[in-house]
């Protein structure tokens, strides 16, 4: 039987009905109701800006108080100083990565009910894919105007509302909750 055969009609009466020519190729990745929105996807980053300011806050003031206290030995002041500050690197440079590849979201979006996964298969990123997903939204915000159409791209991305930090992660944004 061809795909345009002529019409048949069901019982015989009423009208034909013609067979349906086979669909196009599946898009792969999650149907578009499972995908996270852009409200929640910003309200999600802007938690997650606090969270890293208040990281930020309270070890710098960890480190000045400590260099205040010791302000008669200078070298206590400046491990402090040193061993303060990486921590606070490390913190800022691992916080994303890390907490999308052990529980595919940060805090931000585990309050906005939204999750990081891989396209091709749902799961959580990799540690690697996860730095690389980072590492291409670190890139492009020193771009200027790169980062702004990065973080914009989700608006009208079709068919998975991906930023181009996820097209180059190949990761997608799924909601966690109805």
């Amino acid at each position: 039987m061809g795909m345009y055969q002529s019409p048949q009609q069901p019982y015989g009466y009423g009208q034909p009905v013609y067979p349906r020519p086979p669909a196009g190729p599946a898009v792969p990745g999650p149907p578009p109701e499972a995908l996270g929105n852009q409200g929640a996807r910003l309200t999600a980053r802007f938690l997650d800006g606090v969270f890293m300011m208040l990281a930020v806050a309270l070890v710098a003031g960890a480190v000045i108080l400590i260099q205040n206290l010791t302000a008669d030995d200078e070298m206590i002041g400046l491990v402090a100083g040193v061993v303060g500050y990486t921590a606070l690197g490390l913190v800022l440079l691992c916080y994303e990565p890390v907490l999308h590849a052990r529980h595919g979201a940060t805090y931000g979006k585990q309050i906005c009910g939204l999750r990081v996964a891989g396209l091709d298969d749902g799961g959580n990123l990799s540690l690697g894919r996860a730095w690389w997903r980072w590492l291409a939204g670190f890139l492009m915000q020193v771009v200027p105007l790169l980062g702004l159409v990065d973080a914009l791209w989700c608006l009208w991305d079709e068919p998975h509302r991906q930023c181009l930090h996820d097209k180059a992660a190949r990761s997608v944004v799924l909601r966690t909750r109805a």
